[in-house]
């Protein structure tokens, strides 16, 4: 493969890189569904665990409940889930896959395990087992550090 990376991109760059990558991907593959790569979490989460709350999807993938609110509002007009108010809490909204939702849900899964494939190609099931493992890791490391800074909890 032709190294197209500069060397001295650090850690943090490469996983911006990663994931802006993954954005253009999922969104080009995507377009004719009129949703986007900020919505795919939503709709994967709720595929399997349905029912649940706003909160319960921002706490689950450690974003600002104001991110959350637009993709489900966009998914919502969409027609694509439906929101009820929590029985136990007036404030709260449980959301649920429609009908639509369901039937668009393995066209997403296909494009996201696409990716997933392509970019892990050459790899034995082995290495990407200790790559996600590593991953797991770091990944947990950088939300526990993001954690001693002041005011991160304000962003929950």
């Amino acid at each position: 493969m032709q190294d197209i990376l500069n060397k001295d991109i650090p850690l943090g760059g490469l996983f911006s890189i990663i994931y802006r990558s993954r954005n253009i991907y999922l969104n080009n593959s995507m377009n004719t569904t009129g949703l986007s790569q900020g919505q795919v979490f939503a709709l994967i989460t709720l595929s399997k665990e349905n029912n649940i709350t706003q909160d319960r999807i921002a706490e689950l993938f450690y974003l600002d409940k104001g991110t959350v609110a637009r993709a489900v509002r966009k998914l919502e007009d969409s027609g694509y889930i439906c929101r009820t108010q929590d029985p136990d809490n007036r404030r709260a909204h449980r959301l649920s896959l429609t009908e639509k939702g369901e039937k668009i849900l393995p066209y997403i899964k296909e494009i996201a395990n696409k990716w997933d494939k392509d970019v892990c190609k050459g790899f034995s099931p082995e290495d990407l087992d200790k790559f996600n493992s590593l991953l797991r890791t770091i990944c947990e490391r950088s939300l526990l550090s993001a954690m001693e800074v002041p005011g991160y909890g304000d962003r929950l």
